[in-house]
């Protein structure tokens, strides 16, 4: 792989993930995976042997030096602000959706919340940095954070460095917020975009305007796509691709699939169906992570698309927030 690093910004979290039958009650055991969005793009890409270089904060005690070296397990340097404090964490069953109310976050006042984020001078931060991502999480998470998703990608913009954001919506985070105030300022130094067209019309003001029936083969969502690529684009000419990931839940049956916006065309990825997920969290994460990856290798930008859709939906059947082994994006 190409030697210039993947710089991610965000918090680190733990992911206590009860059972939803309450039998962790008896059995007095709980599992737990290491989480947050940007560490779950930051861990799928050294998987794949990219040089990444993960921004975040760490709490002084057993539970951040044991956190620490198993970032350097999985080959992912750590710029860490350290403090007195906690981790964040968040509870979630794997058949719940963080996207609704299933998620109780408890990440505040936590170590990153509470952190200036000045130890490191930009010269450090961005040292052999090629590609700069954030996903909108983190400037929901405090005003210092916000700031320095602002800072970060005006100095990545200012070294010719490419930026991707994600737009991952999470209402309990904004806390009756208009999480748009703080979004837009952040839009013209993005290259790479990935959301869906609600989300864009969340953070962006980019209404949906098509008539949708709320099923999957809705032909007017990929209209959709296309118009609200294509005015972003418009709005702001340095985003040069827009992807959007279409997730269909029905209780347990999913159907998947995902589109990009770019050189003008919009590109519409395969379709996946499934009658039942082992785990809900991390897939888009891991869309993102595949699309940072096609894009530094040159692919072609369909088969691009096709390798994240892929690497999405396979990530529904791992149980955890990031990848494991068995999803090798050079071996689909």
């Amino acid at each position: 792989m190409d030697s210039g690093k993947i710089l991610c910004f965000g918090e680190l979290l733990l992911h206590f993930a009860p059972d939803a039958g309450g039998n962790w009650l008896g059995e007095q055991s709980l599992k737990i995976f290491v989480g947050g969005a940007e560490y779950n793009v930051a861990s799928a890409l050294a998987q794949w042997n990219h040089p990444v270089k993960l921004l975040s904060a760490l709490p002084e005690n057993f539970v951040g030096k044991q956190l620490e070296a198993q970032l350097q397990r999985k080959k992912i340097e750590i710029l860490a602000e350290k403090s007195t404090g906690r981790i964040g964490t968040f509870y979630l069953s794997s058949d719940g959706d963080m996207q609704h109310a299933q998620v109780i976050y408890d990440r505040s006042p936590s170590v990153f919340t509470a952190s200036e984020f000045s130890s490191f001078s930009p010269d450090e931060v961005f040292r052999d940095v090629r590609w700069l991502h954030i996903s909108t999480i983190t400037p929901a998470l405090s005003e210092k954070a916000y700031l320095k998703c602002l800072e970060l990608m005006k100095e990545a913009a200012a070294r010719n460095i490419s930026v991707s954001l994600d737009l991952n919506y999470r209402a309990a985070l904004w806390q009756d917020r208009n999480p748009s105030e703080r979004i837009l300022r952040l839009m013209p130094y993005v290259n790479v975009l990935m959301g869906n067209i609600w989300s864009i019309q969340q953070f962006l003001e980019i209404p949906v305007t098509f008539e949708l029936d709320g099923t999957f083969d809705d032909k007017n969502l990929l209209k959709q796509a296309g118009q609200s690529a294509r005015e972003i684009q418009k709005a702001y000419p340095d985003v040069k691709m827009v992807a959007n990931t279409f997730r269909f839940t029905q209780g347990e049956e999913v159907n998947y699939y995902a589109t990009l916006y770019t050189d003008r065309e919009l590109l519409v990825s395969g379709s996946y169906h499934s009658e039942k997920v082992k785990e809900r969290v991390g897939s888009g994460d891991s869309f993102m992570a595949a699309l940072i990856h096609g894009i530094i290798k040159g692919n072609p930008a369909q088969q691009i698309l096709e390798d994240a859709t892929k690497v999405a939906f396979r990530k529904l059947f791992v149980e955890g927030d990031t990848i494991n082994e068995t999803i090798n994006i050079e071996q689909l």
